[in-house]
């Protein structure tokens, strides 16, 4: 079994939840009054949402944020800069 740490799970439901609920966007596009796929993209918008934002809460930006009077974004750590769970540091892995 491969162990995650809890950076990377997180990083992953976002992305997991993200694309679910992109996907069922996909669906509305073409059957725009399915209740069903209408709830599955609430569910999933949601899911992604709380795992993005416990994601930013614990490790920063997932994405650089959208404000043009803003950019303390950069004063974070940058990824390199970035310490494990246990404290140590550890080169970005791409």
């Amino acid at each position: 079994m491969i162990n995650i740490n809890s950076k990377e799970r997180l990083m992953k439901a976002y992305q997991a939840y993200s694309f679910a609920a992109y996907d069922a966007l996909l669906y509305l596009n073409a059957y725009p009054n399915s209740k069903e796929a209408l709830d599955f993209y609430n569910k999933y918008q949601r899911m992604a949402q709380k795992a993005k934002a416990e994601y930013e809460a614990k490790y920063g930006h997932v994405t650089a944020p959208i404000d043009a009077n803003s950019w303390d974004w950069t004063d974070g750590p940058w990824p390199w800069q970035m310490t494990d769970e246990g404290g140590s540091s550890r080169p970005c892995r791409m």
